[in-house]
């Protein structure tokens, strides 16, 4: 079994699930988080002007859910083609070696 996470554009959110749910994924957790890539930040004018603050972090969408080895494949291609993201989200595949109910 596998553990697939993906961070991807804020607003993303509701097509991300639809896909991955429609791609046969049971369950998943969804969180909303603030980061940032090593992309150069964003410099923000305030108050007239007169201070230049730069932009830290960015809104974005979380899901993570526990998949079969050979759905991994079908669940990454749902959320690469929902979310959207031009190359600013991410997807991480970790292996899952016990899984115990609470």
């Amino acid at each position: 079994m596998k553990r697939v996470e993906a961070f991807f554009q804020f607003g993303k959110l509701e097509s991300v699930v639809e896909a991955v749910e429609n791609a046969g994924v049971g369950g998943l957790t969804v969180f909303y988080a603030r980061g940032r890539g090593p992309a150069e930040r964003e410099k923000i004018h305030t108050t007239r002007g007169t201070k230049l603050e730069e932009q830290f972090y960015n809104l974005i969408d979380c899901i993570v859910t526990i998949v079969e080895d050979d759905q991994v494949e079908k669940v990454i291609d749902a959320i690469k083609k929902n979310a959207n993201s031009t190359s600013k989200g991410i997807i991480t595949i970790s292996d899952v070696n016990k899984i115990i109910k609470i």
